[in-house]
């Protein structure tokens, strides 16, 4: 069926860019002279009413679901099986034919409670216990007779048996850091002698381990001269199409790696010095 059509009215202002925040006189007054213009009509067509495809006589449930059969699933169909309630497991009917247990009968098993048994609705608690005890005093009197806490001062580091000593670690640790320089600086000259026997000279040469400080220097001067060669290698051309450049890359390449290997042999070894 299809009813009247419904008129509906649309309010549109005629200028959307003006918003009410721009008439405040309108919004005081609550009239506007576009309320004078009377809006278009709008006209809503009713859509026709649904009526479904399928018949009034298929029940929704069975949508899309094929007939079972009685027994051709795994068992019988759901519903189909209903326990009746007058066969049941009774006293005496099962596998045993009535007999007993007679484990169970030649040792009982005590039944032990954990937890305090429930107490009943009709017990009722004891009322009425009270204490003659004053608390406000008791505590009174026991922070007045209580002594104070005595406060240990802590001690000093001067006043320590150990102050100003080197711990023995420490002492353990340089011992083995000189043996371990001794026996490189025998091994070294033992090396040499051998070499020297092989090349049949009697020239005998000095050795001497490298100070510190002579280390540190000659450390500090490889890595500014391998700072410098960077900088140069960091400077070269991406193209290598002039066998000068690629001689050139390959030149610094190579020193870079003999000084890389220099300063690696430097740090954290004794350094011995062969004089002539």
């Amino acid at each position: 069926r299809h009813s009247a059509p419904r008129v509906i009215r649309a309010c549109f202002p005629r200028d959307p860019s003006r918003a009410w925040h721009s008439r405040p006189h309108a919004m005081q007054s609550g009239e506007s002279i576009y309320d004078l213009i009377p809006p278009p009509e709008v006209t809503l067509s009713r859509p026709p009413m649904h009526r479904s495809a399928h018949p009034g006589s298929v029940n929704p449930l069975h949508f899309g679901k094929s007939q079972r059969r009685a027994n051709g699933t795994f068992g019988k169909a759901p519903g189909d099986v209903k326990p009746e309630t007058t066969r049941f497991l009774k006293r005496n009917t099962g596998a045993l034919n009535g007999t007993t247990n007679s484990v169970s009968d030649t040792f009982p098993r005590a039944r032990r409670t954990t937890k305090p048994p429930v107490p009943k609705a009709t017990d009722r608690p004891l009322m009425g216990l009270c204490s003659s005890k004053n608390f406000i005093a008791a505590n009174a009197i026991e922070n007045i007779l209580a002594k104070p806490p005595t406060k240990t001062k802590p001690q000093k580091a001067t006043d320590k048996k150990d102050y100003g000593r080197v711990p023995t670690y420490l002492l353990t640790i340089k011992q083995q850091i000189e043996f371990e320089k001794q026996k490189a600086l025998r091994e070294y000259e033992r090396s040499l002698g051998e070499n020297s026997g092989l090349n049949g000279s009697s020239q005998t040469h000095q050795t001497r381990p490298m100070s510190t400080d002579d280390r540190d220097e000659l450390l500090y001067s490889l890595k500014m001269k391998w700072q410098k060669l960077n900088h140069a290698y960091a400077g070269l051309s991406f193209s290598l199409d002039v066998p000068s450049h690629k001689r050139r890359k390959e030149d610094l390449e190579r020193e870079m790696t003999q000084l890389e290997k220099d300063i690696k042999s430097l740090q954290g070894k004794q350094v011995v010095v062969m004089e002539d």
